[in-house]
C-alpha cells in the first residue's frame, strides 16, 4: 500500500519536506480483536508537527527505532477486515478511529479515559497510523458512522473533536440551562467546541 512516512525528525521544521510517498507492506490482523480500516480520511494538526519536530522522542522513541513511522492519528474509513473475535462490523462498514489504542482493563480505560490507559499504543504517534491506504487497530477504537457520513469529513473529529468534547463537558458542569458561555478563539478546536456546546 502507499503511505506518507517521516523518515527523520526536524527539530526546527527547516526541511523543504517532511514525509516521503512510499510502499510498504499491508497491515494484516494478528489478534482476533483486531480491525483493518480502509482510510477514507486523515487529519493533520498540531501534534503532527511536534511529531516531526521530535517533542515526544524521548517518550515514543527513546530507543531511537520508531522511525520509519506513518503519521496520522484523526482517522476515518471503512471496514476492511475484522478479526476471528470482532462481532458487529463487516466489510465497507463506515467508522471513525478513536485515537489510542488500549487493553480496556486498566483503572483509567474503566473510568472512560482512554487516553490515560496503561499498556497503551497511539498510530501516528507511537506506531503506524493513517496517512496510508489503511490502518490497524482495535475494534475497541471503533465507532460506526451512519453511512450518510462521509470518513473524509469527520476523521478530525476523532482527535480535535473528543479534544474539544472534553473541554465543553467540563465548561458545561458550570452552565445552567439558557446560560452563555464564551469560546476563546475559534481555530480548529475552538469551532468544534462551540458546536458542541450548542448541541448541549
Amino acid at each position: 500500500m502507499k503511505a506518507q512516512v517521516l523518515k527523520a525528525y526536524d527539530d526546527h521544521l527547516t526541511a523543504s519536506s517532511w514525509v516521503s510517498m512510499e510502499n510498504v507492506p499491508d497491515p494484516e490482523i494478528e489478534k482476533a480483536s483486531e480491525v483493518i480500516v480502509r482510510i477514507g480520511g486523515a487529519g493533520v494538526c498540531r501534534t503532527d508537527l511536534h511529531i516531526i519536530e521530535g517533542v515526544w522522542r524521548e517518550a515514543t522513541d527513546a530507543d531511537g527505532k520508531l522511525l520509519p513511522l506513518i503519521m496520522g492519528h484523526e482517522n476515518a474509513g471503512w471496514i476492511e477486515d475484522v478479526g476471528s473475535e470482532v462481532q458487529g462490523l463487516k466489510k465497507g462498514d463506515p467508522v471513525i478511529v478513536h485515537p489510542k489504542i488500549t487493553g480496556g482493563t486498566c483503572l483509567a480505560c474503566r473510568r472512560g479515559h482512554d487516553m490515560h490507559g496503561e499498556d497503551a499504543s497511539f498510530p501516528g504517534v507511537s506506531c503506524d497510523g493513517g496517512y496510508a491506504e489503511a490502518l490497524k487497530t482495535s475494534v475497541r477504537n471503533i465507532v460506526k458512522l451512519p453511512h450518510t457520513l462521509a470518513p473524509k469529513e469527520v476523521a478530525p473529529y476523532a482527535d480535535a473533536g473528543l479534544t474539544a468534547y472534553r473541554a465543553a463537558k467540563k465548561a458545561s458542569r458550570h452552565l445552567l440551562p439558557g446560560e452563555k458561555c464564551v469560546v476563546i478563539g475559534s481555530g480548529g478546536l475552538g469551532h468544534i467546541g462551540i458546536q458542541v456546546l450548542r448541541a448541549m
